[in-house]
């Protein structure tokens, strides 16, 4: 095709009379061409957005492309303060039913977008809207307790924090439109708590509702309606159309996307691709490991570009004679080795469970033949664990893989490392580590994270998990924590090792070691004690893929 158009502003009218805005990207000629719709909070003229979402990539495939702002964001019309994720389903369903309109339409409709866009697409689906035919939720999450305002009972504040403040800026400029001097001094006021995220905004203890966030209006994962506005678990049963669900080993939804994956793939058409990535960036170089060109999500002339998976994929689907969609239905990257592999299924049958034990003379290993003893160190919630890479989403703190040298050498971080490999490990499928545990605090918090140990001693985060525990005095209990999952090679020469701790801040907040430290701000040092040897549960489980 040879050009292209765009409409501006085009009006949208939902079913209760709100007028949202979106601009229209139409292929030169007269189609028909199929339609694919992102619909955003975060501007869609916002050059960020657009560089992720590439509408004149997908022109320039045939389709139609609608990039849309969602209800009361930017030039959309709201009805009253913006509540984030509530009415994505009806305004989805109904911006579906309109676009399949549009002049030079087949009527055949997809949509593609990560993070909020994503769940956006699964609450529009779960409409089951009659024109829509396919979607491509990206890095988006399942469960908001599992990622996105909380994990394993710890409260995701790096991240709420960051994205509060972030999308605050639009709430507090539409709220003080009629007052320009008050608007540039609350927008002032949120700069400034924006650009001090790590050094000082992170740091304020949390109540009940994140103080910074409700200082300043900004909305905030954690509030009730949030969390269940946003909840995907529901909407995936209600879902019949085909997915291409794309996440990242570094994503902060990776788990979400996997389960939203396994869910649908029953019943529906369904793929998988997981590639080495973080949430903003599909780079080969993720934090201190370069993964390799052909790791690139980000560029196009890739094969692993994330927009032209997703038009290859909506292309067929949106084809009047689409069938199936051949080939295996998972496709990840494995990390390590650095190379794509195609599996039929997620986790990888073939794969074994293999519990490696934690001993008291700190090393790891894969027989439960260790003498009993344990380990103790002291949690200084006035001193917590920095936050060093991983999945995450936050200012400050840059998401991938980087050298744990700064975290393992504090005294409250006990490392576990295996024996030098005599052989490639390959680990892919779930991994999760049960402790047996013990502390003088009735609350407190158990950090595990996997690493890969070079030969010349570097130890590189794979993959982490943490859960926020009860804990009675003196009383040993056992206690689970669920590390996600991963695809790595731990390469001939390396060493596994897995940290224990009991803070990743700000990753997570804070665990006071009080019962009453949100009301009071009371905090007090625990000592955490890991019980291990011969019967104790204190191991680590490894989906080992024989070799």
């Amino acid at each position: 095709m040879a050009g292209a158009v765009i409409e501006y502003d085009v009006e949208v009218r939902m079913r209760d009379g709100v007028l949202l805005r979106a601009d229209v990207y139409r292929p030169m000629g007269d189609g028909p061409w199929p339609v694919i719709v992102a619909r955003t909070p975060y501007d869609r003229l916002s050059s960020i957005e657009i560089l992720h979402l590439d509408p004149w990539a997908a022109v320039r495939r045939g389709f139609i492309t609608v990039v849309q702002d969602t209800r009361g964001r930017y030039a959309s019309e709201g009805d009253g303060p913006w509540k984030p994720f509530v009415g994505e389903d009806l305004d989805g369903a109904d911006t579906i039913e309109w676009a399949a309109t549009l002049p030079g339409s087949s009527g055949r409709v997809g949509m593609w977008g990560m993070s909020y866009l994503g769940n956006a697409q699964w609450q529009a689906a779960s409409q089951q809207p009659p024109s829509l035919r396919a979607i491509v939720p990206t890095m988006t999450w399942r469960d908001p307790d599992d990622g996105l305002a909380a994990r394993g009972g710890a409260e995701e504040l790096g991240l709420n924090t960051f994205w509060g403040l972030l999308t605050g800026f639009d709430v507090v400029a539409r709220e003080h439109s009629d007052d320009e001097l008050r608007r540039a001094e609350r927008l002032a006021s949120m700069v400034d708590d924006f650009d001090h995220l790590a050094s000082r905004t992170y740091w304020e203890l949390l109540t009940a509702i994140d103080p910074v966030l409700d200082r300043h209006g900004a909305p905030s994962l954690t509030r009730p309606d949030a969390r269940a506005a946003a909840q995907a678990a529901d909407l995936v049963d209600q879902v019949q159309v085909p997915s291409l669900n794309i996440g990242g080993w570094f994503d902060v939804f990776l788990q979400g996307t996997i389960d939203n994956f396994l869910e649908i793939s029953d019943r529906v058409v369904a793929k998988l691709v997981i590639g080495p990535w973080q949430h903003v960036s599909q780079a080969p170089c993720q934090g201190e490991a370069d993964f390799g060109v052909a790791s690139d999500g980000s560029s196009q002339g890739s094969t692993a570009w994330i927009p032209g998976m997703a038009f290859d994929w909506l292309q067929h689907q949106l084809s009047t004679d689409a069938a199936g969609t051949g080939g295996q239905p998972v496709q990840i990257f494995v990390m390590g080795a650095n190379e794509w592999r195609y599996e039929a299924e997620w986790p990888p049958a073939r794969a074994v469970d293999t519990a490696y034990f934690l001993a008291a003379d700190g090393s790891l290993g894969s027989r439960d033949t260790l003498k009993p003893g344990s380990r103790h160190y002291a949690y200084d919630p006035r001193d917590p664990v920095p936050t060093c890479g991983g999945a995450t989403l936050m200012a400050g703190f840059p998401a991938g893989v980087f050298d744990q040298a700064r975290v393992e050498s504090r005294d409250d971080v006990v490392v576990f490392t295996s024996e030098v490999l005599v052989h490639d490990v390959e680990v892919t499928g779930r991994v999760s580590a049960t402790l047996t545990v013990e502390s003088d605090a009735p609350t407190c918090d158990w950090v595990v994270r996997l690493c890969d140990v070079h030969p010349d001693g570097r130890s590189y985060n794979v993959t982490d998990g943490i859960t926020r525990l009860l804990m009675e005095p003196g009383v040993a209990q056992d206690v689970g924590i669920d590390l996600w999952s991963t695809s790595m090679v731990f390469a001939k020469g390396h060493r596994i090792r897995v940290q224990v701790t009991s803070s990743c801040f700000p990753r997570w907040d804070r665990n006071l070691n009080t019962l009453d430290g949100r009301d009071s701000g009371a905090m007090k040092v625990a000592t955490q004690t890991i019980h291990l040897g011969q019967h104790t549960g204190s191991f680590i489980t490894l989906p080992v893929v024989p070799g």
